[in-house]
């Protein structure tokens, strides 16, 4: 079982109101960081400046003093600017310092500064002190008449560079800590306005799980979240639908059986409480009953297959598809036909024409085509004609039902295929049709990644075609 990030158990408006925050805080702190640093390297480069510039100073007085007046000028140097420079000779030995009395007289630097100056260029760089004062050095080389005598390595108080740094850190801390304050705030209530919807959604959903079918919402929020307030509505309709439609379908079918039932109880109840024992009436309200058990076993063999078919569509199963020849199939349920097709007084035949051959179920073929077939003989009065015909153009097989019977009204065109529908309903009865012949077609031919299309007249006929890809 794939484990749940602890936070995924949180509501979604404080999720995206954190996710604001880090977001925010990582930018601030980005921000600030670049800020900091090129802050601090701008005050460091004019501070670098200032002591090159004061450091040349120095190095001109070393250049142009020796001994005592060398001594005096440093010290002077010293008490006007606040920088501290000290000359060594051409090895490193510190020659002059601001008094006579300095320890560092006579000893050797060895500071990277001091080491870049005597090479002849001029160099800074910045260290801390052990008592952690923060100091900048810079060395500067002394030149005499084109010849380098020495150099000159001066040193200045930085501390204020790094306390206007560490100024800076709490200014950005400070405007840090209120914006993430503010976005935190703003967040959660712009998220609590991007879910609103869903909330709602979500109570939807609730609700339609419940039972509650009627359920709809409001589409609103952004565009996303908008289409899928409107699939919810029309899957919510499209489940109301076949709510209805099965409950229809179960009282149709409950109906369907009760009158045979019925029937056949009402003829058992009168030979039971028939007393002249006649046996032509016996035999009579026998053949009634046989008939009425032939009814009820073509309504539940209709039923089971309708089922059959419906398990295979949610299976997204299309059969034991084969090579089928569809003049076969034509010629096998025409010639089954036929004998109804007398009975009934109506001409059935079908059209001369080749073989067609077609990748699908044949069981299917038959199922779609059969019932077509015996639609058309139910509502064909006698003398009328029923003529089944196949043809291929297109990549695609048609084949096509054609009566002369009752037709049917361009407005129940589209309702004919629905289950236990039936166009003229007193007529069915007396014919037996329960109104699933056209159901179990229309299911069976989307099964076969095919389609059945009606055109019809009433008083003129109707023509059904079955399409399916060759």
């Amino acid at each position: 079982m794939r484990r749940r990030w602890f936070l995924s158990a949180w509501p979604l408006a404080l999720q995206l109101g954190l996710a604001f925050a880090v977001v925010t805080g990582v930018a601030l702190g980005g921000s600030g960081v670049l800020l900091l640093g090129q802050s601090t390297a701008r005050m460091l480069e004019e501070r670098a400046a200032s002591v090159t510039a004061w450091g040349q100073a120095a190095a001109a007085l070393a250049a142009e003093n020796t001994g005592e007046a060398l001594t005096l000028a440093l010290y002077r140097f010293h008490q006007q600017s606040g920088i501290r420079p000290v000359v060594v000779d051409g090895s490193g030995l510190v020659t002059a310092d601001i008094s006579d009395a300095s320890p560092l007289l006579g000893m050797e630097l060895t500071h990277p500064e001091v080491a870049a100056a005597l090479g002849g260029r001029v160099e800074t760089g910045t260290r801390r002190l052990a008592g952690g004062e923060w100091v900048m050095y810079g060395g500067m080389p002394v030149v005499r008449n084109g010849q380098q005598l020495g150099a000159v390595l001066v040193s200045a108080d930085i501390s204020a560079v790094r306390e206007a740094q560490r100024g800076l850190v709490r200014q950005l801390l400070l405007v840090a800590g209120v914006m993430e304050i503010a976005v935190v705030l703003l967040g959660m209530l712009l998220a609590r306005q991007l879910t609103r919807p869903l909330v709602r959604l979500r109570a939807a959903v609730a609700g339609l799980a419940g039972g509650r079918l009627e359920t709809r919402v409001e589409p609103s929020g952004s565009r996303e979240v908008h289409d899928v307030g409107e699939g919810f509505n029309r899957m919510a309709t499209e489940l109301g639908r076949l709510d209805q439609q099965r409950r229809a379908f179960v009282a149709d079918a409950s109906h369907e059986l009760r009158t045979p039932v019925a029937s056949i109880r009402a003829l058992a109840d009168a030979l039971l409480t028939d007393r002249r024992g006649d046996i032509a009436v016996y035999k009579e309200h026998l053949a009634d009953i046989v008939q009425e058990c032939d009814r009820a076993g073509r309504l539940v063999s209709r039923l089971l297959e309708l089922a059959r078919l419906d398990m295979r569509s949610e299976a997204r199963g299309t059969g034991a598809a084969e090579p089928t020849d569809l003049r076969q199939v034509a010629e096998e349920v025409v010639h089954a036909l036929e004998p109804l097709a007398a009975e009934r007084g109506v001409g059935l035949a079908l059209a001369p024409g080749r073989a067609v051959m077609v990748h699908a179920d044949s069981h299917l073929v038959e199922t779609i085509l059969g019932n077509l077939v015996e639609n058309g003989l139910k509502y064909t009065p006698a003398g009328g004609r029923v003529d089944v015909s196949l043809s291929a153009a297109g990549g695609m097989a048609a084949l096509t039902v054609t009566d002369t019977g009752i037709g049917i009204a361009s407005g129940e065109q589209a309702l004919i295929f629905e289950r236990f529908y039936r166009v003229d309903k007193a007529r069915a009865r007396a014919t037996g049709g329960a109104g699933l012949g056209l159901a179990i077609a229309s299911e069976a031919a989307m099964l076969l990644g095919g389609e059945i299309s009606v055109t019809s007249e009433p008083g003129k006929g109707s023509q059904f075609t079955l399409t399916l890809p060759l």
